[in-house]
């Protein structure tokens, strides 16, 4: 196995052990993108969610009730009115989430230590009852949920009494190391605590970009377990005797309420999922003391009492990105206790998206490579698709939240590595390609240039002993040294003759084409008479193919009387392309050699038969060199095939082209077309004498 195998098969295990690394390791932007995610799904599902009334109600401290009773805080014995006016309403359960710590500045008990009064008003003041018992009274006559705060940082207030949780623990053998532990709380007034039916923790856990996307169930607080606000007030409305805690492994394992199962993380979590705003009943604090609004609304109701005035508190992000108050929040987190529609994030969901992860990097690693170019960007968005659509489907049916997009990451990461592998290999085979096809021109070239020398040299050697066989030959014909007997032997001298003659016009032939072919063929240029030179053409091919049956004409008024060339190479063209039309032509046919003048001066000498034509595909391998037709009538004729391509070769040479046309059994037309430059008349030659007498004068 080659070390750049080895190589890429290391940098894959190692791929793979960094999917997993950086999966459970999760730094940033993971997170980003997971919670970014969540919440855009959150915002599409919240959106297309219908409103659910449920007997849920949020009495709200506005703008409008701060107008009415004047700034906050308000006098105690105010919001026990308000508490008196709910209680009138028969809910099922009050949560009141206002904390109250300290007490009234403005109870009786306070205006008398703050202000030097006489002693007739002291006494009044001292019998009436202070505005905290008052409220306190108004809270005994419901069932009522107060709230604490959790303190982030600090000692806990010193002097507080344990508070009872209404918990039923169950601890397993490992520690808490997900559950946070908070030093203590913030607190109301024992009177009022005491008064109450149940106290929760309001305390809301922000992510780090402020975005409220889980709330607490339970918390930690000191070495007590306490319910969340919400909890709290949902076990008072159903009756409950406690919240059911199991404590293992690294956290919280099972949090439940009578028959309820919560699903929470192992730090007592629940993911919230959003609801639009409206979904709940709000009713003003300043309509409800005012009687604008019937008591009968509220009748067998959650009913949560908080405020949304301005400097009352702050507004949080929820996931679908509204803003909402503290109460808000609680009471979204309580819809999502009754209606037990809770978002669950599987402990083990981080093992599995590693495992999908790791999947999808060895699918795109094997799978692209063997796809074509243009299908694997489609093929790897539909498998994007496939795994956003799936995480959406498993959010909208079972509540269930997997990310998708650590997979997306490293799948996309994978596809733009392997994809540039590719364009790498592809670019560097194209240059191997190159440099192979730049060596193979050179060889072909040196080849070629070898091929040229040798069939340079054969020629010569060739034609040194042909020159001397047609020499003897010729004198042995005409009987110079005396007359040859028998006379059998004159027949054999003149076959010798005609055989060697042939043999010779063959060497020369290979001779000139490798001459083309070197490069080294040059014109010897000089104006001739056009006509002439054709008829003499005319009168060879007739002489030598006077037994062939075949009329061979020639229209003399058609073409120009002087041309401009080399005169041996032209004559070879005209009786390469003559010889083969009458050579392909049946006894009976006709060749004909007409010429003309195009529109741009060019003149076309055209050379047609009625022989036996050619298809398509034998024109084109009509040029190739030593490639002849075939076919019956030419199985018995002379040549090596090279009169094509050395006609072309000569006619580029002149500047000009050779067209062939044909039609099988229909016959064939070659023409040779000369520049306009090459023509030359009477004028011509006039102008031409007049300039060279002038230069040698």
């Amino acid at each position: 196995m080659t070390l750049r195998r080895w190589t890429l098969r290391a940098a894959f295990w190692v791929g793979l052990a960094a999917v997993v690394l950086l999966r459970f390791a999760d730094p940033s932007p993971f997170p980003t993108l997971r919670y970014a995610f969540f919440d855009v799904a959150q915002s599409v599902f919240a959106g297309a969610a219908e409103p659910q009334r449920l007997p849920l109600a949020v009495v709200d401290i506005d703008e409008r009730s701060l107008a009415q009773q004047g700034q906050w805080p308000w006098p105690r014995d105010i919001v026990a009115d308000l508490v008196g006016r709910i209680a009138a309403s028969k809910p099922l359960v009050l949560g009141i989430d206002i904390i109250f710590a300290e007490p009234d500045r403005l109870s009786p008990e306070s205006l008398l230590k703050r202000f030097p009064l006489d002693a007739p008003l002291r006494e009044s003041l001292s019998a009436l009852p202070s505005n905290d018992a008052i409220l306190a009274a108004k809270l005994s006559m419901l069932p009522t949920v107060l709230a604490v705060a959790a303190i982030d940082d600090g000692e806990a207030p010193g002097g507080q009494t344990v508070m009872q949780a209404p918990i039923k623990l169950r601890l397993g053998q490992q520690s808490v190391s997900e559950l946070r532990r908070y030093p203590g709380l913030l607190r109301n007034l024992p009177v009022l605590e005491e008064a109450s039916s149940g106290v929760g923790v309001a305390s809301l856990e922000l992510s780090g970009d402020g975005v409220v996307r889980k709330m607490p169930a339970v918390m930690l607080v000191g070495d007590a377990v306490l319910p969340s606000f919400a909890l709290e007030v949902l076990r008072i409305a159903r009756g409950g005797e406690a919240v059911s805690v199991e404590i293992n492994g690294p956290g919280v394992a099972a949090v439940s309420l009578a028959d309820t199962e919560i699903p929470t993380t192992y730090s007592g979590h629940v993911w919230l999922r959003d609801r639009p705003a409206d979904s709940l009943l709000r009713v003003s604090a300043a309509d409800l003391m005012s009687d604008a609004v019937p008591l009968a609304n509220l009748q067998g109701h959650i009913v949560l009492l908080g405020s949304t005035g301005v400097g009352l508190g702050r507004e949080f992000v929820t996931p679908s990105g509204s803003l909402r108050s503290d109460v808000d929040v609680q009471a979204l987190f309580l819809e999502n206790l009754l209606t037990e529609s809770f978002l669950v994030r599987p402990q083990a969901a981080a093992l599995w998206e590693a495992l999908l992860a790791l999947a999808v990097l060895s699918l795109v690693v094997l799978a692209v490579p063997r796809l074509p170019g243009y299908t694997s960007l489609p093929a790897m968005l539909g498998l994007l698709g496939l795994l956003f659509a799936g995480s959406l489907f498993a959010m909208q049916s079972n509540g269930l939240l997997f990310d998708p997009t650590y997979t997306a990451v490293v799948g996309s990461i994978a596809y733009l590595v392997v994809l540039g592998r590719g364009l790498a290999e592809a670019q560097q085979q194209r240059r191997r390609s190159a440099e192979e096809r730049e060596m193979a021109l050179i060889l072909a070239e040196a080849g070629n240039r070898s091929k040229t020398s040798f069939l340079a040299n054969m020629s010569h050697e060739l034609r040194t002993p042909l020159n001397a066989i047609l020499g003897f030959s010729e004198m042995m014909k005409r009987e110079i040294l005396g007359p040859i007997s028998p006379p059998k032997y004159r027949d054999y001298v003149e076959d010798i003759h005609h055989m060697g003659s042939h043999l010779l016009s063959l060497v020369n032939d290979i001779l000139e084409m490798s001459k083309v072919e070197a490069g080294e063929s040059h014109l010897s240029e000089s104006e001739f008479p056009l006509q002439d030179v054709l008829a003499d053409c005319v009168r060879t091919v007739q002489s030598a193919y006077r037994d062939s049956g075949i009329a061979v004409s020639f229209d003399r008024e058609t073409v120009p009387r002087r041309l401009w060339a080399d005169k041996r190479m032209f004559t070879q063209m005209v009786l390469n392309l003559v010889s083969n039309a009458v050579k392909y032509t049946p006894k009976g046919g006709e060749v004909r050699l007409t010429g003309s003048v195009d529109e741009r001066g060019d003149f076309r000498l055209s050379i047609s038969d009625t022989g036996i034509g050619m298809s398509d595909k034998e024109v084109s391998e009509a040029f190739v060199p030593f490639r002849r037709i075939d076919h019956a009538l030419a199985s018995n004729l002379e040549g090596i095939g090279l009169g094509l391509p050395l006609t072309k070769a000569m006619i580029e040479m002149h500047g000009g082209r050779l067209e062939l046309t044909s039609i099988t059994d229909r016959g064939t037309t070659a023409i040779l077309v000369f520049p306009a430059s090459r023509l030359r008349n009477l004028t011509d030659r006039k102008g031409e004498e007049a300039t060279r007498f002038e230069e040698s004068a």
